[in-house]
């Protein structure tokens, strides 16, 4: 299990797993973080990577979420396309493009087979749902950040039964990603599928308006394809925000850490896990997984 960062006090009543999913002929491998046993069971909150893969922070996030009161679970949906160890931001050029290369290919290969990226986010949530420290009979939530944002939002096409789903700087088109052309990555076929939409899921969008992956035109489809489908939305646009600013420095690039709108977008998050956990008494966490000052 990866280490907790400093600027949280130990907590080891805190119970931590890994849990393993095997689908469809491939092992993937995730981290659930819940709160002390004497809690009882706790609603699960899925965590998704961004185009690197699950890592560090990913944990990091889980735990937030656990020390919050919920049980967090952070989801790999790379697999064996990506090796633990090329997931993480190098300053050596040979490794970084392996690192671009490995991890946008992973990425465009998930979000071009519009089937097989629901499929799996929805073994992952069976699975979630499935383990003894979660309480199943309410709705689980999903957050992601970046291409984990698009994750949420494939989820709610595909029906998922989730309570509510929050999008960090992430795209809001599946399959328009933002590979650069500099790392030449070949682009599958999209493979769509029929939405299937879940019209109890609540959409948060955590989005920076300086995000150049997201222009006014991907703002205006999306409200259009949620308001269509009659999908309850907010979208949250932070000003000169711009990509990557909930993503802590040590990440490396794309981690642009803006902190008073990784602040607001936090807060902003934590009122909608009340609103759909009305039962769970949320706990005050000084900062959250960036290390951002929260107030209590």
């Amino acid at each position: 299990m990866f280490k907790s960062p400093d600027f949280w006090p130990p907590a080891p009543e805190l119970r931590r797993r890994e849990i393993s999913l095997h689908f469809r002929g491939k092992d993937y491998q995730g981290y659930l973080i819940a709160p002390p046993a004497s809690a009882g069971s706790r609603p699960l909150v899925l965590e998704i990577h961004n185009y690197a893969g699950l890592k560090f922070f990913d944990v990091h996030q889980a735990e937030y979420l656990a020390r919050l009161g919920y049980v967090g679970l952070a989801i790999d949906v790379y697999g064996d396309m990506v090796k633990p160890e090329e997931r993480l931001w190098s300053d050596d050029q040979a490794k970084l493009r392996t690192h671009l290369n490995r991890t946008f290919t992973a990425m465009v290969t998930l979000d071009h087979d519009h089937e097989f990226f629901r499929a799996i986010l929805h073994a992952w949530l069976e699975t979630g749902l499935n383990q003894p420290e979660v309480d199943r009979t309410v709705s689980a939530a999903a957050m992601g950040y970046c291409f984990g944002g698009v994750a949420v939002l494939e989820a709610v096409r595909g029906g998922l039964d989730l309570s509510a789903v929050v999008s960090f700087h992430g795209l809001l088109q599946t399959g328009e990603d933002g590979s650069p052309a500099s790392v030449g990555v070949m682009r599958p076929p999209l493979k769509p599928c029929a939405n299937i939409y879940n019209t109890r899921t609540i959409v948060q969008i955590e989005n920076g308006s300086d995000d150049h992956l997201v222009q006014v035109d991907n703002r205006e489809r999306f409200r259009k394809e949620m308001d269509d489908a009659g999908v309850p939305w907010v979208f949250h646009n932070y000003a000169k925000t711009p990509h990557g600013f909930a993503l802590p420095a040590t990440l490396g690039p794309p981690g642009h850490l803006h902190e008073a709108s990784d602040r607001r977008s936090t807060i902003a998050m934590l009122n909608l896990l009340r609103e759909v956990f009305p039962d769970v008494q949320q706990n005050s966490v000084v900062r959250n997984a960036a290390g951002t000052l929260i107030p209590l």
